[in-house]
């Protein structure tokens, strides 16, 4: 605890000053090998010497989850929104912290702001936290309701109530976590795992993305498996554009 009080000044000059950086992490679509979406993931500013964990671990002790959680949705859209030529036409999608998605005045900003641009966007939610039935409408109403808005179950496998909560999310992806991509081709257990996963999406019309994957045998792996999206190191790092 005293480590991340020690972080509290530059916390709040990164809020005040609004000084993050987002760098975009391709996810690559494994039927045409083409970009089908960026993931935003959140960098302070180097100045502050603070890793994107400190912040969200300082924001939490604090009670300024919240403030993390707008500042990277309008940050995020603001971005999109100013270079949408860059992105060309591919999704972006953004993490949400469960329990802190923006309450109705921030999301009617929001919806107003980026009308146009709501339909790209794919909200991530972990799963390890369960949200609520409120929250979860709160992110299928932005944007207006638009039918394409999306929603990504994060991290999936490292929860507690798996198959309850996409019962209860209706996701359109679900992200296989990088712990059960990590050497999958020497690993039964897990192999058995994602396959389980795979064969109930496709029953459900959800597709799946395989995330942390660092190998040609990972790669070749997860796609003789039948995931739609790859994501990880092997097939692109994050950067500023």
């Amino acid at each position: 605890k005293g480590d991340v009080e020690d972080f509290y000044n530059e916390f709040s000059i990164l809020l005040e000053m609004n000084l993050f950086d987002y760098h975009f992490q391709p996810i690559i679509d494994v039927k045409t090998g083409n970009i089908y979406a960026y993931e935003a993931l959140m960098r302070p500013d180097a100045s502050l010497g603070m890793n994107p964990l400190q912040v969200l671990e300082t924001a939490s002790l604090y009670k300024r989850l919240y403030d993390i959680e707008k500042a990277t949705i309008f940050n995020v859209m603001d971005r999109f929104s100013k270079d949408f030529d860059q992105f060309e036409g591919r999704r972006v999608f953004i993490n949400s912290i469960p329990g802190y998605f923006l309450n109705d005045a921030d999301n009617q900003i929001v919806s107003d702001k980026y009308s146009e641009y709501m339909k790209y966007v794919v909200f991530e939610i972990t799963e390890q936290n369960s949200i609520s039935d409120e929250e979860l409408a709160a992110i299928k109403r932005v944007g207006n309701a638009q039918a394409d808005n999306h929603i990504a179950i994060d991290d999936y496998g490292t929860g507690h109530s798996n198959i309850v909560n996409l019962m209860r999310y209706t996701p359109q992806i679900i992200k296989i976590d990088r712990f059960l991509i990590s050497n999958i081709h020497k690993d039964v257990n897990k192999q058995m795992f994602v396959k389980s996963t795979i064969d109930f999406a496709r029953l459900n019309n959800i597709q799946v993305l395989a995330e942390g994957v660092e190998t040609s045998e990972e790669l070749r792996t997860v796609i003789e498996f039948g995931v739609d999206y790859v994501q990880g190191y092997y097939t692109g790092r994050p950067t500023l554009n």
